[in-house]
C-alpha cells in the first residue's frame, strides 16, 4: 500500500516537473531568440539627428525628459545629440574668460556649420526671430501642407506667436508655452455693485474697474486694492515695466548711446502707475500690507492678497488654477477662511497694441537649421514633439499650457481656459539689447536709478517730468561710463 501511494506521489511530483518545464521552456527559448536577436539590433545602421541649443551642460537629461525621451524610445533608428552652443560647465570651472560670444546668434551660428551641424535649433523668441531675420531656419509650411500636418487644435496663443516672429510664416513650433490671465473676487465686485470684468479689456478700462472696487482705508485689515500685478509682494516699478512691456519701451537705445527715457509714452505710463498708487488701487511696497499679524499662527494663504480677498483683481499665472482649487479644497482647515468665489478673463491690453498679453511668452520652439543635413528626421522630431499624442502626456504638468487646446485643463469646473491662450505672447526681446545687457552687466543700474525716483514720484517728491529728466541725465553718464569700462557696475547709484 505504502508502495503504491509513494508511486502516486512520484507520479504527482513528475507531472508538476512538466508542467513547469512546458511554461519555462516557451520563456527560456524566446530569451535566446532575443538574445540571438540583439547583435542583429545593434548592428543596424543608426542615423544622426543633432539638436542645438543655446545653453547646454554634461547633463542634458532635464531636456530629454521633456523634448527626446519619447521620440528616442519609438525610434531606435535614430541617435540624438545634443549640441550646445554655450557650455555651461565651461562658463563653471573656466576661471579665464569664455570664448562665448555676447552675440547669441553668433553663438548660434557657430554649431549650425562644420562637418556636424546641428539640424534643429530650439530657442525662445529673441533667438528664433534672429534666425528668421537672418534666413538660417527653413519655413515648416511646406511639410506641414505636403504632411497635411493637422494645426487645428494648436492654441492661437502659440500659433499666432509664432508667425509674428515669421513675418506670417511658421519658422518654428512650441510644444509649450506659459501664459497669464487676470483673476477677479466675485465677491468683492458684487458687494460693490460692478459688473466683471470681461475678456479683451483695455488697461484704461481695467483702471477704471479698479478704483470702483477699491476701498481704501488707512487699517490695512479693511483695505481692498482694486487691481494688483502680483499676488504677493512686488514693487509697484517692476510692475510698471510688465505694464509697458507690450509698448516695447526701451530705457537706452541698442547700442548703448543715449537714454530714451524722456518720452511721452514714458510719461503717461509713469503718470498713470504713479497715480494708481497714490489713490491706493494698487499695492505700495509695504511689507505691512502683506505680513500677517505678529504672533498670529501660520497660514498658507498668508501673503495672497487674492486669497486673503485684499485685492479685487490680480495677474495669474495658469499654475495658479490649481493654488486656488487645492484652496478651496482644504478651506476647511484653514482658520477663519471662507473660500472666495472667482472668474477669470484675459489681461488687459493697450488699444495701440491689441490682442499683446503681458505675462505671456514662448519658449523652446523647434526649427530646422538651412544648414541641417538630416532635415526629415528634423522634421519628423518637431511632428512628433507638437502631436496630440505628447500633448496629452504633457498636460499632466498643470504650471504649462500644451499648445494643443483640447488638452488644457483646470480642476475647477466652468473655467474660462480660453482667456489662457487667445491673445499673442509678448514681442521678441530686441537681441542687440541682450548682448548689451551681457557685454555691460553694470548697464542693469540704470533700471535701479529709474525705480528710485519713481519712488519719489507716487511719494510725491519729485514730478514724473522732473524726474524722468532726472533719469535720462544720471543714465546718460552711466552710459558715458560704459562706453570707457565696459566692466563697471556702479556700486553706488545716488545722484
Amino acid at each position: 500500500m505504502n508502495h503504491i501511494n509513494n508511486n502516486k506521489r512520484l507520479w504527482r511530483r513528475w507531472l508538476s516537473l512538466g508542467v513547469c518545464a512546458a511554461l519555462i521552456l516557451p520563456l527560456i527559448s524566446d530569451g535566446w531568440n532575443t538574445a540571438w536577436a540583439e547583435p542583429s539590433k545593434a548592428s543596424v545602421e543608426q542615423r544622426v539627428l543633432r539638436i542645438g541649443s543655446l545653453w547646454s551642460g554634461e547633463d542634458d537629461s532635464f531636456f530629454r525628459q521633456q523634448f527626446t525621451d519619447m521620440y528616442e524610445l519609438q525610434h531606435p533608428e535614430i541617435k540624438l545629440e545634443i549640441i550646445p552652443a554655450i557650455d555651461t560647465n565651461d562658463l563653471r570651472y573656466n576661471n579665464t574668460s569664455s570664448d562665448a560670444s555676447s552675440d547669441n546668434l553668433e553663438n548660434i551660428r557657430a554649431i549650425m556649420g562644420g562637418d556636424k551641424p546641428v539640424d534643429v535649433i530650439v530657442g525662445d523668441s529673441a533667438l528664433v526671430k534672429s534666425l528668421v531675420d537672418h534666413n538660417l531656419v527653413q519655413s515648416l509650411e511646406p511639410l506641414i501642407a505636403r504632411d497635411q500636418y493637422d494645426l487645428s487644435n494648436m492654441a492661437p496663443t502659440m500659433l499666432n506667436g509664432v508667425r509674428e516672429l515669421g513675418r506670417g510664416s511658421l519658422f518654428a513650433l512650441a510644444p509649450i508655452f506659459s501664459s497669464s490671465a487676470l483673476f477677479y473676487n466675485k465677491e468683492i465686485f458684487d458687494a460693490a455693485g460692478v459688473g466683471y470684468p470681461t475678456d479683451k479689456m483695455t488697461w484704461n478700462e481695467l483702471f477704471t474697474l479698479a478704483d470702483k472696487v477699491t476701498k481704501k482705508s488707512s487699517n490695512k485689515e479693511t483695505r481692498i486694492y482694486g487691481f494688483s500685478m502680483n499676488r504677493y509682494l512686488s514693487d509697484p516699478f517692476w510692475d510698471m515695466q510688465s505694464y509697458v512691456a507690450p509698448l516695447e519701451l526701451t530705457m537706452y537705445d541698442n547700442k548703448g548711446q543715449h537714454m530714451t527715457v524722456n518720452t511721452t509714452q514714458w510719461n503717461q505710463a509713469w503718470t498713470t502707475y504713479s497715480q494708481l498708487v497714490k489713490k491706493q488701487i494698487v499695492p505700495e511696497l509695504n511689507g505691512l500690507d502683506f505680513a500677517g499679524t505678529e504672533g498670529n499662527a501660520y497660514s498658507p494663504i498668508q501673503g495672497d492678497l487674492f486669497l486673503t480677498g485684499k485685492a479685487a483683481m490680480v495677474v495669474g499665472e495658469y499654475g495658479y488654477l490649481n493654488e486656488l482649487a487645492g484652496v478651496a479644497r482644504n478651506a476647511a482647515k484653514i482658520k477663519n477662511y471662507s473660500p472666495i468665489k472667482w472668474g477669470v478673463v484675459t489681461v488687459p491690453t493697450f488699444q495701440e497694441k491689441p490682442d499683446v498679453a503681458i505675462g505671456t511668452w514662448l519658449g523652446n520652439m523647434m526649427a530646422i537649421s538651412s544648414m541641417a543635413t538630416n532635415k526629415e528626421d528634423a522634421w519628423d522630431l518637431i511632428k512628433f514633439v507638437n502631436s496630440n499624442e505628447v500633448a496629452k502626456i504633457k498636460a499632466h504638468n498643470k504650471s504649462e499650457l500644451t499648445s494643443r487646446k483640447d488638452y488644457i485643463t483646470a480642476q475647477t469646473p466652468s473655467v474660462n481656459l480660453e482667456a489662457f491662450y487667445t491673445l499673442k505672447p509678448l514681442p521678441a526681446t530686441d537681441p542687440l539689447l541682450i548682448s548689451l545687457q551681457m557685454q555691460k552687466p553694470g548697464i542693469s543700474r540704470i533700471s535701479d536709478v529709474g525705480r528710485q525716483l519713481f519712488i519719489d514720484v507716487y511719494q510725491g517728491k519729485k514730478t514724473v517730468e522732473n524726474a524722468l529728466k532726472a533719469w535720462e541725465k544720471q543714465g546718460n553718464t552711466m552710459l558715458d561710463t560704459l562706453k570707457k569700462d565696459p566692466t563697471v557696475y556702479f556700486d553706488s547709484i545716488g545722484e
